[in-house]
């Protein structure tokens, strides 16, 4: 057979020509297409870079380290929520009936040593420190609250003797506020409001609202500011200041409704 025969040409050498052809034409295509790509790929990057996205090790580095503050913050947040339901006025009672009796004994003695810590401290405490705690109807449903209110006067109190200040007053009313990231979504936790107005040397009343920010202990419960004035007389006594504060504690909800308690969650009360 010659190689110049026509049936060569036409079963051979055509077939294989129209084959290269066709390979050489999808090598084309594919190659403006990797073109394509090419180019919106180095646009979107470009893009990202300047909106701040581009992964550079720097980037990676400062998201890093942003993402550990989170995680050190969130953990702080969680050690903190968990200390007043570790206070024996709460842990110990939150699975029992509300005894009234047993609230009102418990609130005069601590009110008692309150007032003689405070007379040793030359520190005026006024009677509503813990009378604003009576007992209350609208509250006995809710014993948890009842003795978180009671812890956290208590550590107030305690604060504002120990920072002697010049008088110290609870004001009405306590309250509680619930926590959630939605109104149909659980408690994440409970907001133990408190509101106190103190009296004194400049120096005794920044004292104690440093005391209830930082606690004299890294174990001790610390409070959140939801509202401060702070005055000072700077005429007839520029010494004299005087400070009204709400702050709250955080309350983390119960693994289990307490005895005698509705299993749903009762509405909060309402912020002072």
């Amino acid at each position: 057979m010659r190689l110049a025969s026509p049936r060569v040409f036409w079963f051979a050498l055509l077939p294989a020509a129209v084959l290269v052809l066709a390979a050489w034409l999808r090598a084309g295509t594919l190659a403006r297409r990797h073109s394509t790509l090419a180019g919106e790929i180095t646009r979107l990057r470009a893009e990202l870079a300047a909106a701040g996205f581009e992964p550079t090790a720097e980037a990676l580095r400062e998201r890093e380290d942003f993402l550990r503050r989170e995680t050190a913050g969130f953990r702080s947040y969680t050690e903190q929520t968990g200390r007043l339901a570790r206070d024996p006025l709460v842990r110990d009672h939150e699975n029992l009936p509300f005894q009234l009796i047993e609230f009102e004994r418990e609130r005069a003695n601590l009110a008692q040593r309150a007032r003689d810590a405070a007379t040793a401290a030359k520190v005026k405490l006024a009677p509503s420190a813990f009378d604003i705690l009576a007992a209350d109807s609208a509250e006995a449903a809710r014993p948890r609250h009842r003795w978180a209110q009671l812890a956290v006067a208590r550590e107030i109190a305690a604060r504002a003797i120990t920072a002697r200040v010049g008088t110290y007053e609870a004001l009405p009313v306590p309250a509680v506020r619930e926590v959630r990231t939605a109104k149909d979504q659980p408690v994440l936790t409970e907001q133990i409001l408190f509101s106190v107005r103190v009296t004194g040397d400049s120096a005794r009343v920044q004292d104690f609202i440093e005391l209830l920010a930082l606690g004299a202990a890294p174990e001790d419960l610390r409070f959140v500011f939801e509202h401060l004035v702070l005055r000072k007389d700077g005429t007839s006594a520029p010494d004299l200041a005087s400070a009204t504060v709400v702050v709250a504690a955080f309350l983390p909800p119960p693994a289990t409704p307490p005895a005698g308690s509705p299993a749903q969650p009762l509405p909060a009360s309402a912020t002072p």
